[in-house]
């Protein structure tokens, strides 16, 4: 029937709707299987005994950038978080999102290093960033700063000296390439500074930040309430815990449906969040602005589209091409930090006019187990 909503719909045509240029019995045979045998789980990981389920539902009603998306694949195991992101994105106004180019730092700690360690590596910069340079496995991935400029040295401690240098990944999350480009470099760091490497590692604190914002279309009272109970999160640290992880529960499950490390995500989020004027705080922002109602999100968001388990976990390949049309690295972070932003209105909307139980118990009531006749 035409103009039926996804939710009428049977599992196997929601698929076909969502992703239409696919052959879709053969998506739906693939996610209907967790797309993952027991073969392919033991090449990933040690002891594999298994494969863990995860539902793949899709989020509707998102505009991002003049662009409508039909489907928004998202993976979570909590009810109302995928009907949430929709209910925000239907009442939002064209959300506006735009991430940064990848840049990621490989570290490597340097013990006892010469009184000249400092100097002696700003003569060698050059030589330092030529050899990350060949390590690197892509000619779409290079040195941030130049030959000259693409390494820093920082005392630490009497005794530790930190070398950092920014790889720009392009479209991989990079940490593979970046520690293996930490892991041959270090040798000639020890040489030059007289120390011994011992930590030779990417940091997660990703320098690659994302943003959305949009008008929401609410009444005065619930605009006034939201702008209020962002106050809350600002002042309250605890409040403001909460408050990020009804963001993270839209970023996360887009993250997990696309195949990105949600770990170095959620840790670089939070860092984030801990380095804000006053200590922890609010990843989003709502305010009043020209008599409607405002909100704006930025945090890091280490993505990629090519490499780790995105080429290699079929689910995540029809959630990436199929569904949201083969975005590059950037694309896909504004699409992850919209979707935050949704979620993280219909949360607080929620919280400041029925209360946030009403829906997320209807929606949880549907997976308990059905209560016993009571006899006659």
């Amino acid at each position: 029937m035409p103009g039926r909503k996804l939710r009428e719909m049977a599992p196997r045509e929601r698929l076909r709707r969502a992703a239409p240029g696919r052959r879709w019995e053969e998506a739906a045979e693939t996610v209907a299987r967790g797309g993952m045998s027991i073969r392919d789980a033991d090449a990933l990981v040690e002891n594999a005994v298994g494969v863990y389920g995860m539902p793949l539902g899709v989020a509707t009603n998102f505009r991002i950038n003049g662009r409508a998306y039909v489907a928004i694949p998202m993976a979570t195991e909590e009810p109302s978080v995928i009907a949430a992101a929709s209910a925000g994105a239907k009442l939002a106004v064209d959300v506006r999102a735009h991430a940064d180019g990848p840049r990621v730092a490989g570290q490597i700690q340097i013990m006892n290093p010469r009184g000249d360690a400092v100097e002696a590596l700003g003569m060698r910069k050059e030589e330092i960033v030529g050899m990350v340079r060949e390590s690197l496995p892509s000619t779409h991935m290079d040195v941030v700063g130049g030959a000259s400029g693409g390494v820093s040295c920082t005392m630490l401690a009497e005794d530790m000296l930190k070398v950092e240098f920014f790889v720009d990944t392009g479209d991989a999350m990079g940490a593979n390439a970046v520690n293996t480009a930490c892991e041959r470099v270090a040798p000639l760091i020890e040489d030059v500074t007289g120390g011994t490497a011992l930590l030779r590692i990417l940091s997660n604190h990703m320098q690659r930040m994302a943003r959305a914002e949009s008008y929401f279309d609410v009444p005065g009272d619930v605009a006034a309430g939201i702008v209020n109970a962002y106050r809350f999160a600002s002042l309250d640290v605890p409040r403001a815990v909460t408050h990020n992880k009804g963001i993270m529960n839209g970023v996360i499950a887009v993250a997990t449906a696309t195949g990105q490390d949600t770990r170095a995500m959620e840790a670089g989020a939070h860092a984030h969040a801990s380095s804000m004027e006053g200590g922890y705080g609010p990843l989003s922002k709502w305010e009043i602005r020209d008599n409607g109602l405002y909100g704006s999100l930025s945090m890091p968001l280490a993505v990629g589209t090519v490499g780790g388990l995105t080429g290699r976990h079929p689910v995540a390949s029809i959630c990436l091409n199929d569904m949201l049309g083969g975005p590059d690295a950037r694309e896909l972070a504004g699409v992850m930090a919209a979707v935050g932003l949704c979620q993280n209105f219909a949360a607080l909307r929620a919280l400041v006019t029925d209360g946030i139980q009403k829906g997320h118990m209807r929606l949880h009531s549907r997976r308990l187990p059905a209560a016993p006749h009571a006899s006659p």
